[in-house]
């Protein structure tokens, strides 16, 4: 009795501890910190709304045609199913939380995006709890919301990537090759399966090189079969096979098989030298999470000396158990790489010799496939050294460095001067008011149609790509704004009322 009298508190405390220390918790309370982390790196997104490239096409046809029309037709040579979601989100987010105000759809987007980034760079903490320490899954998170983005380059880059749907798809490899460790290492049952096969659907219906992925997920099926012996009969009937067998015929129905595809831009990749394959591949694709700080200093022999050295340094003091994890993201990346190479030759004249690494965009994904292998062998390294004092703490240290290193590189204020570039001034609602005055109406193919049910207009004076939305949707959001205003005026100016 007296026990329990001294501590009145402790039960609320074990379940404050309980919650703190759940996988959930920590996924939310670090997607919160990130989309904060996001938003602070590129705000113009939200602060000076702008339908960035393909978001506002996107957008009139999700609109226009439809959601799966778009996700599965918008392109000729892949799906965007992931982009349409997250567009599709943000047109919701307009009738859910602003009042159907349609001309506040840019800010949907940016929050979309801005959550959708974060929660990515969030999964580690969630999924690979049994794979990686705790300090170790939130310095890949934290090295995840610093990975540099265009800080070695004319203009910051990342307005073009953070709030934006358009190159979400990028991430997607990141997303697939978490969700296939996960995979391979956790899931046994149907139900545990079926989430994770779902989420790899949807990856491989944005991003193709995902479907290049998939054949990992039966790595521990053959395993079983060809290495402990098992009877094919018995891996067959488990719920995570029957589970992959649906994944495959999904992804085949969505994506169709494999043909040959037109050429970027209309024409041949132009061919590219021998150096500017390394720049490409192995320097920025591969070598550039940790090498960012030399990057300008590099060439083809040290960036070739670099990751020879990697390698070696990764093969003998890397656990053995991580070696095909390891080897699998260097695949992941050097699929990439190579297809980079070939199919997008035109690069190499951005990246300019070691110059720039503008477009971020097209690395993106491979980059934060290295940053889980770079805090994978940093803990394999910690556990060699682990009984040897402070030397066990020394890989955490190194990344913690290079952490804050990235984030000293691109602070804020340094951004907001380089976004200028990208500013509308708020023209939306002024485009959509001289649209609707203009009659500027159209149907649903995009005809200009006097009784047409869509407005057609030009979101931005940077962008000639046109934005169709509903008309009698913007017709009310412009009433509602006006009517905003005049009620604003009536308080303010006592000679109105």
């Amino acid at each position: 009795m007296a026990a329990s009298e001294a501590h009145p508190t402790q039960p609320f405390r074990e379940e404050l501890f309980r919650v703190l220390a759940s996988p959930l918790f920590q996924f939310l309370a670090a997607t919160a910190a990130a989309f904060v982390m996001f938003f602070a790196r590129a705000p113009t997104a939200y602060l000076s709304p702008l339908l960035f490239a393909e978001d506002q096409s996107w957008t009139s046809m999700v609109v226009t045609r439809g959601f799966w029309d778009t996700a599965l037709h918008a392109r000729e040579d892949y799906c965007i199913l992931g982009n349409v979601i997250l567009v599709w989100l943000g047109l919701q987010a307009c009738e859910w939380f602003c009042g159907g105000d349609v001309l506040v759809l840019p800010q949907c987007l940016a929050v979309v995006s801005y959550l959708f980034f974060a929660a990515a760079v969030s999964l580690p903490i969630l999924l690979l709890r049994r794979q990686l320490p705790p300090t170790y899954r939130w310095l890949a998170w934290a090295l995840a919301c610093l990975l540099p983005l265009g800080i070695h380059a004319p203009c910051w880059s990342g307005f073009e990537i953070l709030g934006r749907t358009v190159n979400v798809g990028y991430v997607f490899l990141f997303i697939a090759f978490v969700l296939l460790w996960y995979r391979t290492t956790a899931v046994r049952t149907l139900w545990q399966a079926l989430p994770i096969d779902a989420a790899l659907l949807v990856c491989t219906a944005t991003n193709p090189f995902c479907i290049l992925m998939l054949p990992a997920a039966a790595w521990p099926a053959t395993r079983r079969w060809l290495v402990a012996g098992e009877s094919p009969a018995m891996i067959i009937r488990e719920g995570a096979f029957a589970s992959l067998l649906l994944l495959v015929v999904a992804c085949l129905a969505v994506n169709g098989l494999p043909s040959a595809r037109a050429p970027h831009l209309g024409a041949a990749s132009p061919p590219v030298s021998l150096d500017a394959a390394v720049e490409m591949g192995v320097a920025r694709g591969l070598l550039y999470p940790f090498v960012w700080p030399i990057y300008h200093r590099l060439s083809t022999g040290t960036t070739l000396a670099i990751m020879a050295a990697a390698a070696v340094v990764c093969w003998r003091f890397g656990q053995p158990r991580h070696r095909a994890v390891m080897m699998a993201g260097v695949g992941t990346v050097a699929l990439v790489s190579a297809v980079l190479v070939f199919r997008r030759g035109e690069l190499a004249a951005f990246l300019d010799g070691y110059r720039s690494t503008f477009p971020d965009r097209y690395y993106m994904g491979q980059n934060l496939v290295v940053v889980v292998l770079l805090v994978v062998f940093a803990a394999d390294v910690a556990e060699r050294l682990r009984g040897r004092g402070w030397l066990a703490a020394l890989p955490a240290v190194a990344l913690g460095c290079l952490a804050l290193g990235a984030a000293g590189h691109e602070p804020i204020w340094k951004l907001a001067a380089s976004q200028f570039l990208v500013v509308d001034g708020g023209m939306l609602e002024v485009t959509a008011a001289r649209a609707m005055r203009d009659q500027c109406f159209v149907d649903a193919a995009g005809r200009p149609d006097a009784s047409g049910e869509f407005v057609q207009m030009v979101s931005s004076p940077q962008s000639c790509l046109p934005l169709i939305l509903p008309r009698r949707t913007v017709a009310r959001s412009l009433a509602v704004r006006a009517d905003r205003r005049s009620r604003l005026a009536m308080r303010t100016d006592p000679l109105r009322r």
